[in-house]
């Protein structure tokens, strides 16, 4: 019990005077906490990104009505004949 005690009190020390590091000189907590993510993040984001991409394109392609005109019913609305015109 006493060891994990002294154990914790000497991470408490050991991190406060890594802080006290860090606020003289602030680069060294960019240097401890700055490093470049595992490869594998970036690349996920691709191909997620990618996907939903793809995922939007495809449901544009897919509307049912896509060549229906504001006009084709019988009540045309004034925009769409003005915009024939």
């Amino acid at each position: 019990m006493m060891d994990s005690i002294a154990l914790a009190k000497a991470i408490e020390l050991q991190c406060r005077a890594r802080e006290e590091q860090w606020r003289r000189n602030e680069d060294l907590f960019y240097l401890d906490y700055g490093h470049d993510p595992w490869p594998l993040f970036p690349w996920g984001g691709r191909v997620l990104d990618r996907l939903y991409a793809a995922y939007k394109a495809t449901k544009k392609a897919d509307r049912l009505e896509i060549n229906r005109s504001a006009c084709d019913d019988d009540g045309c609305c004034g925009q769409a004949a003005s915009s024939r015109i």
